[in-house]
């Protein structure tokens, strides 16, 4: 029981590691795209704001947006797929 308990730990932490890495580079590429977008539109003269204030209105919308609840899926497949095997592996 030990060892299941010790390895669900081990699991959680390799998870959250993943999903803080996958997490962050999500954000950066936002910021980036965001920024290249800025300047698309500035050279085009359409936007007449402030670089920080455009990219914060963006980071805004892209943490309401399903991309980084989506993200979550790296807890959530791994659940489901040990308990799926589990199942079968006591049921089968």
């Amino acid at each position: 029981m030990f060892a299941l308990v010790r390895n669900i730990i081990i699991i959680f932490i390799l998870l959250s590691i993943a999903y803080a890495i996958l997490s962050f580079t999500a954000q950066v590429r936002q910021r980036a795209y965001l920024s290249a977008e800025y300047k698309t539109q500035s050279e085009l003269r359409q936007i007449t704001e402030d670089e920080d204030v455009f990219i914060a209105r963006g980071m805004k919308k892209y943490g309401r947006s399903y991309k980084p609840k989506l993200i979550l899926g790296v807890y959530i497949i791994p659940a489901v797929i040990m308990g799926v095997l589990l199942y079968l592996a006591q049921y089968s």
